[in-house]
């Protein structure tokens, strides 16, 4: 990558598109698999915690050793927030470890603040398709101060987003983040992008029942707060998400 460029992508060859897909084919099996046993014999809230905690030790374990220590390294820095302008793609799991965040490890007054920011800007955005959502500069209701109020436990799709040119995110939140638009560091994207296919594999699998859709962040953390004893709800099958499935945005 040309330093200072707009995100040169440096071609690779044929074998390197092999290995780089038999790995991200690999992840994705193992934490299926990972999934599946972990709730083979146990099927409750926690357990379904435990299930995503292991996918996002097990996907940064894999960025860690399978990144290029020769590689450039990431522009993303404390502080640096125009990714925080978009949809973002989360599983229930990931759902239910932000809303128990938001009721255990915020402050009363924190709580409230950030459950209003919540309902205003799912309020505003609902419904919209990834370009709409575009022409509504409002950031992510969970960023204060410019930076992410929930970092420990914020989205597998917010972990892996990384970028190499501070100008390719300014550009991204004015226009939206097209495909292509961002170079990602590779690694991590592969890691976390395959944890995170594995860990919708292995849910589908161990809990058939159940709503295992890609959701939209806010109005999904929305429905959540609102439904009493959400994640009991949503393992017994329950419909605790309607309105907030990416496949169902207007186009």
């Amino acid at each position: 990558m040309g330093k200072g460029s707009h995100s040169v992508v440096i071609p690779i060859t044929a074998e390197q598109a092999r290995k780089e897909h038999a790995l991200a084919v690999a992840l994705r099996a193992a934490e299926e698999e990972a999934v599946c046993t972990l709730l083979a014999n146990e099927c409750s809230p926690d357990q379904v915690q435990a299930v995503l905690s292991n996918a996002s030790g097990f996907a940064e374990a894999m960025t860690q050793k399978y990144r290029d220590p020769h590689g450039p390294p990431v522009a993303c820095k404390d502080g640096c927030s125009w990714c925080c302008y978009q949809f973002v793609r989360v599983s229930a799991p990931e759902v239910f470890r932000i809303v128990r965040f938001i009721e255990t490890e915020l402050s009363p007054e924190a709580r409230t603040e950030v459950v209003d920011r919540l309902r205003k800007l799912d309020g505003a955005t609902r419904g919209l398709t990834p370009k709409g959502r575009v022409r509504i500069p409002k950031s992510c209701a969970f960023l204060v101060d410019g930076r992410c109020s929930i970092y420990s436990v914020r989205p597998l799709a917010c972990a892996e987003f990384t970028s190499y040119e501070v100008k390719d995110c300014k550009r991204g939140q004015r226009l939206g983040f097209k495909s292509g638009g961002v170079i990602h560091e590779k690694a991590r994207m592969i890691a976390f992008n395959s944890v995170q296919q594995g860990l919708a594999d292995g849910l589908r699998r161990a809990l058939p029942e159940t709503d295992t859709a890609w959701l939209e962040l806010i109005a999904a953390v929305v429905q959540a707060i609102d439904t009493p004893q959400a994640e009991q709800v949503w393992l017994s099958g329950g419909k605790v998400f309607a309105g907030a499935h990416l496949d169902t945005m207007r186009t």
